[in-house]
């Protein structure tokens, strides 16, 4: 699905033809960046000079047909023009970057898990591989769907001329939503790998658990025992030969229990050889002896640094695409009002009276509700990682409550754990997703979008349009 986006982004002149190459031919790289924009701004000045092949010129198009393709023609100019400038603005620089850090950090990552025995692990990534694809293949159902429509009612209406309004009409709002598909994609990429980093850090949570800190008990009356005399061998065996000597069939007995469970305390003694040493916990040296198995908290250098790394690797994916956000989510928000509007006051009432004003209130209604599929996988991908971010500050934090051996005895890893989580408390106030500071992009936008809607929508719905439609006989 990826790679389909990448040629169609390439196809329509979105992104460079060899983006993740420094070094090629300029002239191939940028050659569609440069026609598709020509051949639009062609048409859709063409269509406003010339008065041709536009719905605004048909006699057949009323006041409110005009009006209404008017705004979505100007609004997808907008669009079109604000995302082709800042793209060209970006070329090949982000891609190169981009690919760049994020080759550093996947090698990084297989070290870890290397260390920390996670090679085989897969279950979770086929369960996220099916999601990925399903979520991608709805997003493209819903986009052939509006291209189908769009392209049909253009055709029987101006026939093999219908790729000129086509350029003017639909094509705007595609290149808008391949730009954001790009984003969607570069920060699915990061959130995959905070989810990964989270993995290796909920390695060492577990490993945590299982291995507490030693507890050093003093034990008086065991030292006591231990200043106590033992018995020399000499004077075991002349004790033994005095019972032997009293009492033969006692002998013979006390012969046959030792050697009975000499193999089982044998045993006994290794399984339980692990455990004193558990309880033996030296100051002097200030070692844990405990851990002698392989254990992944080597790597909490690296995921600190890794950590640190995506990071600033969310902030390079912001920079880039979170200006090409604001026209994007400006024009889905106008989109969808002014479909609402059309729809309920609109359509309601005079719905078949005239072909072109329903092909219009239907344009809108189908392209808002792709912007806003759109929108709404751009706000749930930065939310989850974001939230992936602070879930590695969580678990981290979660560690140093459980005092684990490993950070007892070494003050390295205590310091480097405090101090990933009071930098992560301020990197969480300085940085998130977000519009060029305009807006953040999580769940609260839309809960502010549908406040502003609602306040628009009111002033809209009262106005009367039942004067204007008889007027233009679609009423009696």
């Amino acid at each position: 699905m990826i790679q389909v986006m990448n040629w169609l982004s390439m196809a329509i002149g979105l992104i460079p033809l060899n983006r993740q190459l420094s070094q090629s031919n300029i002239v191939l790289d940028y050659a569609m960046m440069v026609i598709v924009p020509c051949l639009y701004l062609g048409s859709y000045l063409g269509i406003i000079l010339m008065e041709r092949f536009g719905l605004p010129y048909l006699d057949a198009c009323n006041s409110v047909c005009r009006l209404s393709n008017n705004l979505f023609m100007h609004l997808g100019a907008f669009l079109y023009v604000t995302i082709t400038l800042l793209s060209l603005y970006r070329r090949k620089q982000f891609f190169v970057e981009f690919e760049t850090r994020l080759a550093e950090i996947d090698v990084v990552i297989q070290k870890c898990r290397r260390v920390a025995e996670l090679d085989k692990v897969r279950a979770q990534a086929v369960k996220h591989s099916v999601a990925y694809h399903f979520t991608w293949l709805f997003v493209f159902s819903v986009f052939i769907f509006a291209l189908y429509y769009d392209s049909r009612e253009l055709y029987l209406t101006f026939g093999e001329y219908a790729i000129i309004p086509f350029m003017v009409s639909s094509f705007p709002y595609l290149a808008g939503s391949i730009i954001q598909g790009e984003f969607i994609y570069h920060v699915s990429v990061i959130s995959n790998r905070f989810e990964q980093i989270n993995k290796l850090f909920e390695k060492i949570n577990q490993e945590a658990r299982h291995r507490h800190a030693p507890l050093t008990v003093f034990d008086i009356e065991s030292e006591g025992k231990k200043q106590e005399r033992k018995p020399t061998p000499a004077e075991k065996a002349a004790a033994t030969k005095a019972i032997y000597s009293n009492d033969p069939k006692l002998a013979d007995e006390l012969k046959r229990q030792k050697a009975l469970p000499a193999k089982q305390q044998n045993e006994d003694e290794l399984n339980t050889s692990d455990e004193e040493d558990d309880d033996i916990f030296d100051y002097n040296e200030g070692m844990m002896e405990e851990n002698t198995d392989t254990t992944s908290e080597a790597n909490l250098p690296d995921l600190f640094k890794l950590h640190d790394k995506i990071l600033a690797l969310s902030v390079l994916t912001n920079g880039e695409f979170g200006p090409q956000c604001v026209p994007y989510m400006a024009a889905c928000f106008v989109v969808s009002i002014f479909g609402i509007f059309l729809e309920t006051k609109v359509n309601f009432i005079v719905s078949g009276k005239s072909r072109l004003l329903d092909y219009v209130t239907y344009l809108y209604v189908i392209w808002s509700f792709t912007t806003m599929v759109v929108a709404y996988i751009v706000l749930r991908l930065c939310c989850n990682a974001n939230n992936h971010s602070k879930q590695s500050a969580m678990i981290v934090h979660e560690i140093m409550q459980k005092k684990p051996a490993f950070m007892l005895s070494n003050d390295l890893f205590y310091n480097k754990m405090k101090s990933f989580t009071l930098q992560f408390l301020h990197w969480e106030g300085y940085f998130q997703f977000n519009g060029i500071g305009l807006f953040a992009l999580d769940y609260t936008f839309i809960f502010s979008t549908v406040s502003a809607a609602t306040s628009y929508l009111i002033v809209l719905l009262q106005f009367d349009m039942t004067a204007i439609l008889r007027n233009e006989g679609l009423m009696t």
